[in-house]
């Protein structure tokens, strides 16, 4: 019986080892977001309109980093000489599906949970969040976000030799992600931003 008693509090204690460990550990893994930083976008040194302006070049650069690294794995899978053409065709339309519920995840979080989990929002009436600082911390997100896929998609897919990615087609005025571009409508374009009080 005492040494069923010494194993059963062993394992035990194994449990608590493990756990105590794993919220040692867990802050360290998943950075808050307000700690998310864009280096070359200081919000302390920049006024408020150059500071998002900053965000907006990085989120977009970000949209295009993602976008060569999402070619790249495509062009990774086109070149899988061992996989029958409509085996290659599947899993880049899966590998785009994918891309697809990313990007409705992605902006999800960013539209909706971002802003709470920042400093710089400013409550207005009804308790709603607004000002730049939730503007800033959406793209933040979005950096973030874009950054991390990226990274994910070109450790996972290394494209073959010799491959370039596609030439970056004409710049347009960044757009806030999930407004339309309204480029082939006549009349000047609108730049959308929330400012709310």
């Amino acid at each position: 019986m005492a040494a069923r008693a010494h194993s059963l509090s062993r394992s035990g204690a194994v449990r608590v080892l493990g756990a105590l460990t794993v919220a040692a550990l867990l802050p360290a893994a998943i950075p808050p977001a307000q700690a998310r930083i864009v280096a070359s976008c200081d919000s302390q040194a920049m006024p408020a309109r150059a500071y998002l302006d900053c965000l907006n070049r990085e989120q977009a650069q970000s949209e295009r980093d993602l976008a060569g690294a999402l070619a790249g794995a495509e062009a990774s899978i086109k070149a899988l000489g061992d996989l029958q053409p409509a085996q290659r065709r599947r899993w880049i339309d899966l590998l785009t599906e994918a891309q697809g519920r990313f990007v409705n995840w992605r902006n999800f979080e960013c539209q909706s949970i971002a802003p709470y989990e920042g400093r710089d929002g400013t409550h207005s009436v009804g308790g709603r969040l607004g000002g730049s600082g939730v503007i800033g911390q959406r793209l933040i997100c979005l950096i973030s976000h874009n950054q991390s896929r990226a990274a994910d998609l070109a450790l996972r897919y290394s494209p073959p030799a010799g491959w370039t990615p596609p030439p970056e087609e004409a710049q347009t005025p960044a757009l806030q992600p999930g407004v339309a571009d309204r480029s082939s409508t006549p009349g000047p374009s609108v730049r959308i931003i929330d400012l709310s009080p």
